[in-house]
């Protein structure tokens, strides 16, 4: 059952690619999360503000450790030749919806400005999304971005999400309303996508055992 393979310890959702560590988050990234996390650029097309001090961020990690710890979701730190490179999860992981079975996670994600451009953040999705359909057994991964972040429309589009449409007036921040895109992906849909020539070719990493 989807409950019992997400009763992982963190070293078992460790990943490797060829290019990136990902490991779980945890309160000692305070320091590689900040000063990113407080520049307005980053959290532009972000659902949260930029953080005014390092309480702000210790909490944010809270908040994801006591969501692993339900299992309704999975943060991980992206470390490439070292340095910190930025953050990925899967949120809002839910099993069921009352007699809905879901299996069902939201991807978010955001790169370290020094190291964006690189391709990492298509390097960790995939990788991640081989964990939420390969270890943890969910069936659909959904992800968005406001229509305007062309740089996340393009780590979706690589990533090979399906396209649903776009979501009029969907948020409203710095006085205007903003669209929102949407695309999500199923396990079967991942597998076929992962017996392609190019990402079978790309060595996209896996969860240790």
């Amino acid at each position: 059952m989807l409950i019992e393979k997400m009763s992982l310890s963190r070293s078992k959702l460790d990943i490797r690619t060829s290019r990136l560590l990902l490991r779980p988050i945890g309160p000692a990234d305070v320091e590689l999360l900040w000063p990113h996390v407080a520049e307005p650029e980053l959290s532009k097309y972000m659902t949260w503000d930029p953080h005014e001090d390092r309480a702000e961020t210790a909490a944010f990690i809270a908040s994801e450790l006591a969501a692993a710890d339900r299992g309704t979701g999975h943060c991980w730190v992206l470390e490439h030749d070292g340095a910190f490179a930025g953050v990925i999860g899967l949120h809002g992981i839910v099993a069921y919806t009352r007699a809905w079975r879901r299996d069902h996670a939201e991807l978010g994600y955001w790169c370290a400005p020094p190291l964006q451009g690189r391709g990492l953040m298509t390097e960790a999705g995939r990788a991640v999304l081989g964990c939420a359909f390969e270890v943890l057994g969910l069936h659909k991964v959904s992800v968005g971005c406001i229509s305007e972040n062309a740089a996340s429309k393009r780590v979706i589009e690589k990533l090979g999400f399906r396209f649903l449409g776009e979501q009029r007036d969907h948020c409203f921040r710095f006085g205007r309303w903003w669209n929102h895109l949407v695309w999500e992906m199923t396990v079967d849909e991942w597998r076929q996508g992962t017996l392609q020539p190019s990402n079978a070719a790309a060595g996209e990493g896996s969860p240790s055992a």
